[in-house]
Parts: structure tokens; sequence; C-alpha cells
């Protein structure tokens, strides 16, 4: 049979897989003719305007088909390719019998493109995608202090280099929405194996379902040590980092852990040049500290060091007789911290001062523009004893300050106030 005539018979077979309807058939059956007289510019020319005359998709993709044909007749398969990958792109289940009928080679051509665009499903693999390496997930604090957990479930489309594509990844399941941005990190994090059809990587549609389990609680002791290396490594955001997650109530320090960790977060603002921040630290850690010897409880002998360290060195002393309270500390960032005017004398409690039971009370809350606390905002976030939070708030709500800056302008912002109550 002459190539004319495998031309022809091939053009029939495509025909019930590709019939064109519409105005566009006439074109494209002229187009054909021209293939097979291989008058190939009469030809391009012909599917030019069937093209732009094509009012449904598959008229299009019909098109499209057969210029990839008569590319390859040229000797482009780069060419081919890319009317290929606009007829899939339109039509993704695209599929073509008979195309090395034409010559050939084709089907290898086709086949490739497919391969690339086309999304296959498990029960089409001959080698399903699996994970090969990636992190673990990042468990939300939120979520690991509240000890939630469960099944999650995952369906995404990895590539045929073994990456999960962004915009395909969707959450079936989940036990809370706090998990989602950190199931699709971890996802997209992740390398494959991609899955494979006849030995060609391809891309695939893959299932996933993971057992969300809260990470057991971290030493608190262990991460204010592994701070205190940082310190000396001159890494003070990373200890701060560390001291934080001390504090975390999901890692359950005892009140000898949280002292440690107030204290070593303390040195941890100083070395950032924070003072104001470290104040409130140093305050917060040697108040717990005197709470906790005056209780008589037996303390390790390195945090008795630390603590006298702190006090001999003058730091974790911003209130003495006569400026009980500290500078206040802003939660948050601004270009000029807010400064302490004025505030009424403070009532110390008779029977505590004749037990002579102190200790610096940390109150929170926001002030304003105008240097004034916002009353419903005043609450007590680190107290020696509950018996002087009352007084602590009172003195925090008459205070007058001068109030922060940023931008040059003065803004609202979230303070920490230290109030010692010493027992003189």
């Amino acid at each position: 049979m002459s190539r004319r005539s495998s031309l022809a018979v091939a053009f029939v077979l495509f025909a019930p897989v590709l019939a064109a309807q519409g105005r566009t058939d006439g074109l494209i059956a002229t187009a054909r003719a021209y293939i097979t007289g291989r008058k190939f510019d009469q030809a391009d020319s012909t599917l030019t305007g069937a093209l732009e005359s094509a009012p449904y998709l598959m008229d299009s993709v019909h098109v499209f088909v057969w210029r990839a044909i008569l590319e390859h007749l040229r000797g482009s398969d780069s060419l081919a390719s890319e009317n290929f990958r606009s007829a899939i792109g339109l039509y993704t289940p695209l599929r073509v019998n008979g195309l090395d009928q034409v010559a050939p080679g084709l089907e290898a051509v086709f086949e490739s493109v497919s391969r690339g665009m086309r999304v296959y499903s498990a029960s089409q693999l001959d080698e399903p995608a699996t994970w090969q390496t990636g992190r673990s997930l990042t468990y939300p604090p939120a979520l690991r202090r509240r000890r939630l957990g469960g099944q999650a479930l995952i369906t995404a489309i990895v590539d045929s280099t073994g990456h999960v594509e962004a915009q395909s990844f969707r959450v079936l399941d989940v036990p809370d929405s706090g998990f989602i941005e950190p199931l699709r990190d971890m996802l997209l994090a992740a390398t494959f194996a991609p899955g494979r059809v006849k030995g060609h990587a391809v891309r695939s549609s893959i299932d996933l379902s993971f057992t969300l389990t809260p990470p057991a609680p971290k030493s608190p002791t262990m991460l204010v040590g592994a701070a205190r290396d940082q310190l000396r490594a001159h890494r003070a955001d990373s200890a701060l980092a560390l001291t934080e997650e001390a504090l975390d109530s999901a890692n359950e320090a005892t009140p000898g852990e949280r002292v440690y960790a107030q204290l070593v977060q303390g040195l941890a603002w100083h070395a950032k040049q924070r003072d104001s921040s470290a104040a409130v630290a140093f305050a917060a850690g040697l108040a717990g500290y005197r709470d906790l010897t005056a209780r008589g409880v037996d303390l390790a002998p390195f945090l008795k060091r630390l603590a006298d360290s702190i006090r001999i060195n003058g730091r974790g002393q911003p209130a003495t007789r006569s400026a009980p309270l500290g500078a206040p500390a802003v939660v948050g960032a601004v270009d000029e911290q807010p400064a302490l005017i004025s505030y009424p004398p403070i009532r110390y409690a008779p029977e505590m001062q004749a037990l002579r039971i102190g200790g610096t009370v940390i109150v929170e809350a926001t002030l304003d523009t105008t240097g004034r606390i916002q009353p419903a905002t005043v609450k007590v976030v680190q107290t020696p004893n509950p018996v002087f939070d009352a007084e602590a708030k009172r003195v925090v709500l008459a205070a007058v300050y001068r109030p922060a800056r940023l931008h040059g302008r003065a803004a609202r912002v979230t303070i920490r106030q230290p109030i010692t109550f010493a027992a003189y």
C-alpha cells in the first residue's frame, strides 16, 4: 500500500472519534484532502480558517489534532506536540486511535504530550506515586495545647517530577481548620516517587490519610538549657523562641521551670537591647523565685546561682521603695516606647506587710493615644499573691503615660506594667 493510501485509510479510522459537527466540517474535510495530496501549505491555510470558524470546543479539538498531524508530516514534532497540547488542554480525556497509520512515531508524540498533561487515577497506574522524603507536620500551638487530634484526608496531584501541584491540594476531612495550612506546607515540601505508566513518569492523583496526634510535652528545663546555649552563640532570637516554647502551657512547666524560663528570657531581651522587655521578664522571674523560696521550695543550685547573678548585676530591679512601678513594656514593635508620667501612691495590704510578703505583679492593658489605660482591657498576667491584684489594677488604671509612637504618630498599644510590692 502506498503512503497516500495509508493516509486515506487513517483518516477513515479517525472519523468516528473526531467527527466534526457544524460549519467547520467542510473546511476540515478539505484540509484532510490537501494533506492526503501532500499540499501542506493549502492544508495549513484551510485549518487556520477552520479554527477561526469553529463554534464548539470539540470542533477546535478536531482542528488542533489535524494540525498536529500536518506538522508531523512536515517534519516538525515540536509543532505537532504544541498542537496536541492545545487539543488536550481543551479536552483532557482525549484519545486518538490509529495515529501510527498516518506516520510512524506520530502516536509516540501524542502519548508523550498526553502523559505530561493527563492526570491518572490510582487504578490507571502501573506504579502508584509513593512518598519518599519530607518533613513532619508542624503542629499548631493552639491545637497542641488543646490536645486536639484526629484523622485528616487529603487529595492532590503529584506531577511527573514527584512534587505536589499547589493548586491541586484539597482537604476532604480535618478535625479543625487550623490544621489546613500546616498540612499544605508539609505536602508541598514532600518529594514523591511519581506514578508510572509503561515505565514513564506521569501526573497522578493521590488520596492520603494522616493520623494527627498531639506531640508529647517537651521538657521546659531542656528547652531553657537550649536557649542558654543559643545565647552563648549570640542567637538571641532563637533563645527567645525557646523560652516562649518552654512557657507554653502545653509543656506543663513547674513553677521552678517557669522562673528559670523567665530569667533566661530576660537575658535574651537584654541581649537584644530591649531593656524594658527584659525588666518585665526579670521582674516576673525574680518575683516567682522569691515566692518559691518564701514557701520553702528547694530549688536547683543552678537556678539559685542564676537568680543571684541577675540580682547582683542589678537586672530585674526596675522597682524600689521610691519607684515601685518599673518601665512599661510594649507587646509588639513601636518606634518610641511609652513612658510612665505619674501614678497614685500604692496601698500595701497591712497583713502582707506584717508578714513581709512582697513581689512583683505584671499587669497587661491597652494604652490609648492619650496616655490613658482602657479599663476593660486591664488584667493581671503574673502575680506573687492574689492579694496584690486589685491594688495593682487600681494603680495602673490611675496612672498617666506618655503614649507610644509609631511612624511619628501616637499609637494605641498593649503594655505590660510591673508593680513591685516591696516587703521592707
